[in-house]
């Protein structure tokens, strides 16, 4: 694998600017955070913001989908990347005049760019490598999103404490620039006319793909959403201080990064037999947390469920690329990846049952609803071996 990507000088460059582009978001999440609380002075504020970025992606997968699929990769590049460029200008001016109305609703748009630069990008993966490679480029993809999700907070952290937090805001549009120039060509993706893309006919008739969906979904409502949790139970739960804190989501980030590198030099393919095996352990994991009395048990714990969690997210991105038809993976993925706007979903579910019902509640609701994930993989399992139109569609 690595001998591939130093003889592939178009992937090192699109694996550049994925670094800087993941970079970006990240640091700009820190920033508007910040600035938004510095500027407006109320929290609710930060909430509102932070729903403004995730929605779109959840609301207008099927549109982000039919554009990936329909228009060439260069264009689309292009296009996202403009649109982002003036979009964070406009979110700097409005930060400047303090139009929160006009900060929300470009956030909305930039957010909604993002999330078809993000599709496109995971579409375009696979063009780069042969099928034998799918499995190890999609983990170094994931891979290099969770080194940024480190480096990008610390990063934006450092550039607050040394630069005006007006000029922060446009580092999106710095990093728009990199990536174009980075990237002027993209592999040809194959298109689709809209008369003929039919996606919900298609989900309708690949139950196999929906069923993978849901399953990632109930990880990200029961399991994903605990990262969100984590500081209130640090502080009130566990009567730690914030240092444990960012000691426990590194170890989360830790878990995470260890078993890509293991996916990255794995040969293995990934079946739903895998994807069982990951989400029995997260399960586990959560179970571990429950008996959890000492810190360095929680330590485990939580390593555990970085480990678990990424294994079982990145076995169901190879399985919705291995099982989805050329012609309808940017559908497909827009409507899969989707499932990260329902991980603030269930930190307000879990949230509640936390400070109503307590800690307790809340691990036994966390572990029913990855029990629910575990026996639809089971399900999924039993079809796969006993119906093969399952698979292959009706």
């Amino acid at each position: 694998m690595c001998t591939f990507i130093k003889e592939n000088k178009a992937l090192q460059r699109f694996l550049i600017g994925q670094i800087i582009q993941r970079t970006s978001d990240w640091i700009d999440i820190i920033v508007l955070n910040w600035v938004m609380l510095h500027i407006f002075k109320d929290p609710m504020s930060i909430a509102w913001l932070n729903a403004a970025r995730l929605l779109p992606q959840l609301l207008l997968s099927m549109i982000t989908g039919k554009l990936v699929d329909r228009l060439k990769s260069n264009v689309l590049l292009y296009w996202t990347q403009s649109s982002i460029f003036i979009c964070t200008i406009i979110i700097m001016l409005s930060f400047y005049t303090q139009n929160l109305l006009s900060i929300y609703i470009f956030v909305a748009v930039r957010a909604y760019f993002q999330s078809v630069d993000n599709v496109q990008r995971n579409k375009v993966f696979p063009y780069f490598v042969s099928q034998s490679y799918l499995k190890q480029i999609i983990s170094l993809n994931a891979l290099i999103i969770n080194l940024t999700r480190i480096i990008g907070p610390f990063i934006g952290g450092l550039l607050l404490g040394l630069f005006d937090d007006y000029v922060l805001l446009l580092i999106p549009m710095l990093s728009s620039i990199c990536v174009v120039l980075l990237n002027k060509t993209l592999p040809d993706n194959q298109c689709e006319r809209t008369n003929q893309h039919q996606i919900m006919k298609y989900l309708k008739n690949h139950p196999l793909i929906v069923h993978i969906m849901i399953s990632s979904i109930l990880s990200m409502l029961f399991g994903f959403s605990f990262t969100i949790l984590l500081p209130m139970i640090v502080k009130y739960s566990f009567q730690q201080s914030a240092t444990m804190y960012a000691l426990y989501t590194a170890l989360i980030a830790a878990g995470s990064v260890i078993v890509l590198s293991m996916f990255i030099k794995s040969k293995r393919t990934c079946s739903i037999q895998t994807l069982l095996f990951w989400s029995v352990i997260f399960t586990i994991s959560v179970v571990m947390l429950m008996v959890a009395t000492h810190p360095y048990f929680v330590m485990i714990s939580l390593f555990v469920m970085g480990f678990a969690s990424q294994g079982f997210r990145t076995t169901h991105r190879v399985l919705v690329q291995q099982h989805t038809s050329e012609q309808y993976k940017g559908a497909v993925l827009a409507v899969t990846m989707m499932d990260r706007g329902f991980i603030p979903i269930g930190g307000v579910l879990l949230t509640y049952i936390y400070k109503t019902f307590g800690i307790n509640v809340t691990y036994m609701t966390m572990l029913l609803g990855l029990v629910l994930m575990t026996l639809m993989c089971i399900y999924m399992l039993k079809e796969v071996r006993n119906n093969a139109s399952y698979i292959s569609g009706t």
